[in-house]
């Protein structure tokens, strides 16, 4: 078979396939999100501070659903498992930040939060997750943005509230293809939306680090409890 015929049946192969994968629904496998700790956090100087971290099941455990429908590429499901590596980072930032930090997963453990001695306890809970999906065709290239909130609240070893902010971000993320992987990128791998999600957790766990560096109520309450 002559190579420009060959070719011919290789394109027209991948537009039927993509024309069959736009009329049905499709579930991607869940997105990789591998969020690293912005590196800035190795270098602050630590509080003199033994910490309890107890981050809400419902954050810890938190999976995104999210669907991406386009005339081409069809109806597709994206699941995004934001909890785990969201909850690493919180939990490797405070490593970083205090003098010791002990994972709580029951506030209500009051042997184990006597025990460890603590000089407070961070809380963490999730206030919002919003993930926007889009895709240019023009240039092939699929843009995630991802609007990310916690609420963050340090208590005294008994449980009183001294300090509360909200921590809100925004990650955004592109995923570029070339003529040479387009039909591939569409029909098999799908658009790599991680990015986005990636970028907002980086940015909520550094920017939570830094409220709580410079917290007065904090502060002042550390310093009271040694003085």
């Amino acid at each position: 078979m002559q190579p420009k015929k060959l070719i011919f049946l290789k394109i027209c192969l991948l537009l039927f396939v993509i024309a069959f994968n736009g009329c049905i629904d499709g579930t991607r496998p869940p997105v990789r999100i591998t969020s690293e700790l912005d590196k800035r956090l190795y270098q602050v100087t630590q509080l003199p501070l033994n910490v309890g971290i107890y981050i809400d099941p419902s954050l810890r455990n938190h999976v995104q659903e999210e669907w991406l429908r386009h005339y081409i590429y069809g109806v597709n499901r994206f699941i995004f498992p934001i909890g785990k590596p969201l909850s690493s980072n919180i939990e490797e930032m405070s490593r970083c930040l205090f003098k010791k930090a002990t994972t709580l997963n029951n506030l209500q453990d009051k042997e184990l939060i006597g025990n460890e001695g603590l000089d407070g306890i961070l809380t963490i809970g999730l206030k919002e997750s919003v993930i926007v999906l889009t895709i240019e065709e023009a240039v092939w290239r699929a843009i995630g943005q991802h609007k990310l909130s916690i609420i963050a609240t340090f208590l005294d070893s008994k449980q009183n509230k001294i300090w509360e902010s909200v921590v809100s971000v925004e990650g955004k993320g592109f995923d570029f293809v070339t003529s040479k992987v387009e039909h591939e990128w569409w029909v098999i791998s799908g658009p790599n939306f991680a990015h986005a999600v990636n970028d907002a957790i980086q940015k909520v766990t550094y920017e939570l680090a830094q409220k709580l560096i410079a917290s007065k109520e904090i502060s002042e309450y550390f310093y009271r409890q040694k003085s």
